[in-house]
């Protein structure tokens, strides 16, 4: 069946993941060479369904296959303007099965789109960087990653809790998001990314180097055995 030709209709759950099954055939193939078609079916199921149905096709592709999940949360995305309390308690309640920094990363770019409408919610993201699930501690510092980096939340503090709480993460690619993020803080707060430094010396060499890119005075604090070799920034 082709999506781009074909409008879709209000079809039954079988029927419509039997079609998105047949879409996506193979993850790794789909990410890399799918995402047009991917953005085209996206745009028609929000075409097809209010928030509120969406919610049922969300659940029914978000416990399919990772590319029908990724579709999932794909489609979610377009409906921003829309967020609202119930979508942050229905994706909440998701959080737990998340399997990937794709979809850590995914799900923290939309919770960090209902934050800005909504900073009622904090709470609730800072409980989630309490939780012993590392998925769901990653989730709550990409809720706020891509707002700090575009300079629409400027709670330092804030940010900093998070990152402590995800400190001891041995992803390199958490060490490297959060050491990039660390080096944002010091322009801008050179004192509090010092006292953060001075009070986590055990941080791994990645997410140090990552932190201190371009400030020797702050490299002097932690004596490394390859700062000969240091890790660009990305």
């Amino acid at each position: 069946m082709s999506y781009a030709h074909k409008p879709l209709r209000k079809i039954s759950n079988a029927e419509f993941l039997h079609d998105v099954k047949k879409y996506i055939k193979n993850t790794h193939e789909f990410y890399k060479d799918k995402l047009p078609e991917m953005n085209i079916m996206a745009k028609r199921l929000y075409d097809e369904y209010t928030l509120t149905e969406f919610y049922r096709v969300f659940n029914k592709l978000w416990h399919a296959s990772s590319g029908e999940r990724s579709l999932a949360i794909h489609t979610l995305q377009l409906y921003q303007n829309d967020f609202d309390l119930t979508t942050w308690h229905f994706i909440r309640g998701r959080l737990e099965g998340v399997k990937s920094l794709d979809e850590v990363m995914w799900m923290g770019e939309i919770i960090g789109a209902m934050y800005t409408k909504d900073p009622s919610i904090k709470r609730g993201i800072l409980q989630l960087s309490d939780q012993k699930n590392q998925w769901m501690r990653r989730v709550a510092f990409f809720c706020f990653y891509n707002l700090f980096k575009r300079k629409e939340i400027k709670e330092v503090s804030l940010f900093l809790r998070i990152i402590e709480k995800n400190i001891t993460d041995n992803d390199e690619t958490m060490q490297k998001k959060m050491g990039s993020m660390l080096c944002e803080i010091g322009k801008i707060k050179k004192d509090a990314l010092k006292r953060f430094i001075l009070n986590h010396k055990t941080m791994s060499d990645v997410l140090f180097l990552e932190a201190t890119s371009g400030m020797q005075y702050l490299r002097k604090i932690k004596t490394l055995k390859k700062l000969n070799n240091p890790i660009s920034r990305r």
